[in-house]
């Protein structure tokens, strides 16, 4: 008779150390997520103020726009990937959203975190259980981020179509007749959802400033000066 496989175990320094290795990783990926966002929803907002929006070569704009929108389904694929079910959690090679909040909710990840916090600013001894109640409150915002996922309108139907989209279109091409295709608001609610658990996490495991306003910012004027000269013929200075 076959032996059991043993389970796979992480020692708490281990789990804290992948939180640190994951960080970075779904970081980039909301960073990345949120461009693609913000250059769709100005393109949106650019043709919407149109008086005529009988665009010279609309096919290569619409062209764009999807693929924009393929692009940022597939950074969002990534963020909410459980990756492969029939492995264990702690055997899975992913940096992901799920995984990461599986761990966070961990007592002994938040026990390590919570001391890391509080022993890791020196400087300033007399602000230590003030880091350690952040922390703390970081580790609620962004289980409650996560929980806050799968409600409302474009939740959990989102991450569905989302990962039968990933499966069926972006990862393979398979003959299976499935009606997957993401709606944008969809893609910018889990988009929205990402932004405020890394957010969060981050402050959790770096103590770090962790909004990504003034990046979200830079990338709607960027995004808006970009479609206001394809579109409208715009310059800076308000030249044609």
């Amino acid at each position: 008779m076959a032996r059991k496989k043993k389970r796979s175990t992480l020692t708490t320094a281990e789990a804290v150390a992948r939180l640190d290795r994951m960080l970075p990783i779904l970081r980039r990926n909301v960073i990345n997520a949120l461009r693609i966002e913000a250059t769709l929803e100005a393109g949106n907002n650019v043709v919407g103020s149109m008086e005529d929006r009988s665009i010279p070569g609309a096919g290569t704009y619409n062209t764009i726009k999807q693929s924009l929108g393929y692009d940022l389904a597939m950074h969002l694929a990534r963020l909410y990937d459980v990756g492969t079910r029939h492995r264990h959690p702690n055997e899975r090679d992913v940096a992901s959203i799920p995984l990461m909040v599986r761990l966070l909710r961990q007592r002994r990840c938040q026990a390590a975190l919570r001391n890391r916090a509080r022993n890791g600013m020196p400087e300033n001894p007399n602000r230590l259980t003030m880091y350690e109640r952040d922390c703390m409150a970081a580790i609620e915002r962004a289980s409650q981020a996560y929980s806050n996922t799968f409600k409302g309108e474009h939740g959990r139907g989102g991450l569905k179509t989302l990962k039968a989209f990933r499966d069926t279109f972006m990862a393979h091409s398979l003959l299976t007749d499935v009606e997957a295709d993401p709606r944008y608001n969809q893609l910018f609610k889990l988009t929205d959802s990402a932004r405020e658990f890394v957010e969060a996490a981050r402050l959790a495991i770096d103590l770090a400033n962790s909004s990504f306003d003034l990046s979200e910012k830079l990338f709607e004027k960027d995004a808006t000066t970009f479609w206001e000269a394809a579109l409208l013929g715009k310059r800076s200075g308000g030249t044609r």
